[in-house]
Order: C-alpha cells, then sequence, then structure tokens
C-alpha cells in the first residue's frame, strides 16, 4: 500500500518477520477513531473495529459495500461523496472538517473528519477516511465556554474592585468597579505595577506583600487608599489571594478591594448626628439646671421689691438669690470641667483613707436611716497616697457616696475598700441597690443623665467625676448585677515617694 503522490512506504528489516496483513489490522484496531479504507468507486475495502461498534455492523456486512450503504440515511445529505471524489481527482488531503446529522430518535451528533488519497494494490486510487465523534467533546468545550463568561460577568457586575496580577504585582485584568471607582480604564493599566497606585508609605507596603507572596494570608484584610486618576484617593479595604497552579507554584494574585468611600460618608452622617443628638441633651439639660435656680431667683427678687418693709423675708429673699445664683454657678463650673478637661499639673501628696473619710462625713447626710456602713480603714494610712489635687479627688468621693446612697432609699450597705496595687491606688465604692440596667450602663457617665427624680441632682455627678479622674491619669469603672448592687472602682497613680 502507498500514500499516493509520495514514495512507496519503506519497510523497517524487523517487519520481514511479521505477517503484514496482522499487523497492519492490529495498528488499525488500536486507534479509538473510526478509519474507513474506500476505492475510487467509494467502495469500502477495510474498516477498523472502532467503526464497527459505532455503526453496530460487521466485517460481512460492511466490505465491498458502497459508502451511502453502510452510513445511516441522514448522511445522504452531507457533502462527503462530493469530497471523498475531490480528494481522489486531486490528491490533496482535506483536514479536520464537520459535519453533522440528526438520525431519527438520535439527538444531534457532530463528527470532525479527515480524507487522505491513497494508492491501492494494482495501482488504483483510493482514501483513508478517519472519524470522530466530537459532540460531547463540543459540548463540554460549550459548557466550559459558558462557564467562563459566567465568571467574566461575575467578576464584571461585581461592586468590588477586582484586580488579577502576575507572581511580581503586574496587573493583568481589571474590572469595571475598578474602572469606575479610580477613573482608568483596563487598557491604561493593563501590564502596569500594582504598587504604582498607591501613595508613600503604603506603596511600599504593597511591594512588601508582592515580595512575600507566598506568606500572603487569605482572610486578612488591610486598608490601602487608592489613588484616582483625578489625582484624589479614596480609602479602598483590600484581600490578596493566591493564584496557584496543579503544582502548588504561585501563578499571581487576585486583588479584592472594596471601596469604603460611602461607608466613611454614612460613619460621618451618624457622627455627626451623633454629636447634634448630644449637642440637643447638653443643652436641654443646661436649660433645666439653670432655670430652676434663676426662677427662684426671679422669684425672691419680686418679692424684695414688693415687701421691702419685712427684714425677715428680706434676709430670706436674699438667701435664695444668692443660692439660686451659687446653684447656676456650679452646674456652669462642672459643664466647663467636663467640656473642656485639662491634665493636672500642679499635684501633691493625698492621703486617701483620710479623703475618703472627710468625703463620708460630708455625704452621710444624705444617707437613709438603716444604711450601714462596711468599711474598717487601715491603722496605718501613711502608706496608701495618691498624687493628685486633694479638693477635686474629695469630690469625685463624694458624687461616689452620693449616688450609692441614692441607689438604696430604703437603706443598705454601703462597702468602702481602698489599697495599693503596685503604681495605683485603687478605691472600691459599692452599695447594696437594684444595679444598673443594662441599657443604661453605657450612659451613666454621660453628662445630665439620671434616672432620679430629686431636682437637687442635676445628673452631672458621674460625669464630672469621671473627666476628674482622667485629667489625673487615672480610670473609673463599674461592676453591676441586677438585685445585688454596684461597685464603681477608682484606679489613681500613687504618690511618688511611696512607689
Amino acid at each position: 500500500m502507498q500514500i499516493f503522490g509520495h514514495k512507496p512506504f519503506e519497510k523497517p528489516m524487523f517487519l520481514d518477520t511479521l505477517d503484514h496483513e496482522s499487523f497492519f489490522h492490529a495498528v488499525m484496531d488500536t486507534i479509538p477513531s473510526s478509519i474507513l479504507i474506500l476505492d475510487e468507486s467509494l467502495i469500502v475495502r477495510t474498516v477498523n473495529s472502532n467503526f464497527l461498534e459505532k455503526s453496530h455492523g460487521s466485517l460481512h456486512t460492511t466490505l465491498g459495500k458502497r459508502l451511502q450503504e453502510i452510513f445511516p440515511a441522514a448522511f445522504q445529505d452531507t457533502p462527503l461523496d462530493q469530497q471523498i471524489r475531490e480528494v481522489i481527482g486531486s490528491g490533496k488531503t482535506l483536514r479536520r472538517r464537520r459535519m453533522t446529522y440528526r438520525a431519527p430518535g438520535v439527538a444531534l451528533r457532530t463528527y470532525s473528519y479527515s480524507i487522505c488519497p491513497l494508492q491501492l494494490q494494482g495501482g488504483s486510487r483510493g482514501v483513508i477516511l478517519v472519524m470522530d465523534d466530537v459532540t460531547d467533546l463540543l459540548q463540554l468545550g460549550e459548557e466550559v465556554r459558558r462557564m467562563q463568561l459566567h465568571l467574566a460577568s461575575v467578576v464584571e457586575s461585581a461592586g468590588d474592585l477586582i484586580i488579577s496580577t502576575d507572581s511580581h504585582g503586574a496587573i493583568m485584568t481589571w474590572n469595571t468597579a475598578a474602572e469606575k471607582s479610580t477613573g482608568y480604564a483596563e487598557g491604561e493599566v493593563r501590564g502596569s505595577e500594582l504598587s504604582g497606585h498607591f501613595e508613600e508609605p503604603h506603596k511600599q507596603e504593597v511591594e512588601s506583600s508582592f515580595r512575600g507572596i507566598s506568606e500572603i494570608d487569605d482572610c486578612h484584610s488591610i486598608e490601602w487608599p487608592m489613588r484616582c486618576k483625578s489625582g484624589e484617593t479614596i480609602p479602598v479595604s483590600w484581600r490578596l489571594s493566591r493564584m496557584t497552579s496543579h503544582t502548588g507554584d504561585v501563578t499571581g494574585v487576585v486583588v479584592v478591594g472594596r471601596s469604603l468611600v460611602e461607608q466613611r460618608a454614612m460613619e460621618a452622617q451618624i457622627h455627626q448626628g451623633e454629636k447634634l443628638a448630644a449637642l440637643g441633651i447638653v443643652i436641654g439639660g443646661i436649660a433645666h439646671e439653670i432655670r430652676n435656680p434663676l426662677g427662684v431667683s426671679s422669684a425672691a427678687a419680686q418679692l424684695m421689691r414688693n415687701r421691702m418693709g419685712s427684714p425677715i423675708l428680706l434676709g430670706e429673699c436674699i438667701d435664695k438669690v444668692i443660692g439660686g445664683i451659687d446653684r447656676a454657678s456650679l452646674v456652669v463650673e462642672s459643664l466647663l470641667r467636663f467640656a473642656r478637661p485639662q491634665p493636672i499639673t500642679e499635684t501633691t501628696q493625698v492621703n486617701v483613707v483620710n479623703m475618703l473619710k472627710n468625703a463620708l462625713m460630708f455625704a452621710a447626710g444624705e444617707a437613709a436611716v438603716g444604711t450601714r456602713y462596711e468599711w474598717n480603714p487601715p491603722a496605718e494610712t501613711a502608706d496608701i497616697c495618691a498624687e493628685g489635687v486633694q479638693n477635686l479627688l474629695e469630690l469625685v468621693f463624694i458624687n461616689l457616696m452620693l449616688n450609692a446612697f441614692q441607689a438604696m432609699p430604703n437603706g443598705g450597705v454601703l462597702t468602702i475598700d481602698v489599697r495599693r496595687d503596685g503604681k495605683e491606688v485603687i478605691v472600691e465604692i459599692g452599695d447594696s441597690g437594684p444595679g444598673i440596667p443594662e441599657a443604661h450602663l453605657r450612659k451613666i457617665f454621660d453628662p445630665f443623665f439620671t434616672t432620679r427624680s430629686d431636682s437637687r441632682r442635676s445628673g452631672l455627678g458621674l460625669s464630672v467625676s469621671h473627666s476628674i479622674v482622667r485629667q489625673h491619669g487615672g480610670d473609673v469603672s463599674v461592676r453591676t448585677a441586677l438585685g445585688m448592687g454596684t461597685t464603681f472602682a477608682v484606679r489613681i497613680p500613687a504618690a511618688r515617694e511611696a512607689s
């Protein structure tokens, strides 16, 4: 057998020991394609086992038959006959053509085929027809193509910035969200370094991430402001994920960024609303607290004008005017101390135990009948000294004790504990009252916040106390349990001489 137009096949020496026909059929049967050899009359001369399996035929019903007789009727409309004759006439191979057919009751099938000219024994011409059913392969390719289009659509439709780079940080893809957020089109940035879109020091951080690409944490997010085409920068939260090959080598990085512009604007609006709400509470508290003493002073002044002849009433009115003015001044002074706290610079050594005794003596008048005290002051008080301003610190403990007494209107137990802990002095003042509800706990240090109906209390005690302790470099914390009581813990710096 000889391919038409080429030199005869030179037989290797080892083939001399083989049955040539058996060898030929063995080779034919190992090829996974359907193969037919036809003469110039389109008579089937040889087929392989793959074709017989696919056509459900046999050598007896196939050899010697015309091509139209062994192919389904659906092949009658294909140009296969015409193409075979053209190959025989021209001696030129026809490669990788495709045909489809639909037999009754059978799904549409697609075949890829090639036709190669042959020189048969006796000098006659023929062809070898190689056919492959590529229906499943094409369907798989179509599914892959649809999946690729779907993934591309997802990336392009995403609201996040999705960027892919090679392992060195050069941009490969740049989605629509990245274009809208930065103003750069994909064509303008493709191939450029991702780090070039960030200002220092964030540019160095991006470069460092790619130098340590194998250590990129897929779950870690970081904020890097990104430079836009307009020159402005926008806040963006980024997450980097490695792309790896089947061997585990890092081939690139997927960089997903979420623009924080709208979030920051929303946060600013919320913050502004909170400030306005807080301002409204403060203004309402100021109006209420100052209006009461001013009203008393005004009423007393009118009595003074109308009844100047009564010395006793005149003295009472004068006392009320002075008391109202003092009350309004105290509110204003407390507000100023809360609003503009200043660090304490001039301090003295304060004996904390003596200070607590003075505070308790001052506040005890507010205690209900039956109130008990649990406090055994240390015999030696010199070691428990703080660094601060005594009058201010004493005011803190007076406020905390008054707050405890108000929590026990029917009597209870006031506990006081004082101790040194390293460089700090810790004072704890507790009550056995009802405790503070969770909803109120985060508001207790807010100015004018109070749950008491007693008009003598302004709601500034805890806020001012908190501010004074912070000015001393200390801290105030609270422990509470419903039905069990509340304890305020004050931490202030211990005196340097005692540390």
